[in-house]
């Protein structure tokens, strides 16, 4: 009875691994027939005082990492919207470590900010 059970798992997993090899052969395939695409910037609003600023950032590089296409660079733009001096020191300090995170101003004349 211990052996069914044991194989049932086993034969479970393995239907759940052959799947997921599949989804990624697929997902492969998918985003290598995109070629016209050579940089991804993604644009997010900061404003007020944001505690655990690098931990938010570490968070907001992965999700820009995952919607990397291949060799397509991935950025992440903070556009400043009034966050606190501290905030901000803590910002402009991640991104002296960290190159692909460009901090900037907001800018007046953006289709986003309307």
């Amino acid at each position: 009875m211990l052996f069914h059970i044991l194989w049932v798992l086993v034969c479970f997993f393995a239907v759940i691994g052959i799947l997921e090899c599949l989804l990624g052969i697929l997902n492969w395939f998918s985003f290598h027939r995109v070629s016209c695409v050579k940089a991804i910037t993604v644009q997010i609003q900061v404003e007020g005082e944001m505690k655990n600023v690098e931990y938010l950032l570490n968070s907001l590089c992965l999700k820009a990492e995952k919607v990397d296409i291949g060799a397509v660079e991935a950025r992440v733009e903070l556009i400043d919207r009034g966050v606190t001096s501290e905030t901000r020191l803590a910002i402009r300090d991640y991104c002296e470590k960290n190159p692909w995170v460009i901090f900037t101003e907001q800018h007046n004349n953006d289709i986003i900010n309307k």
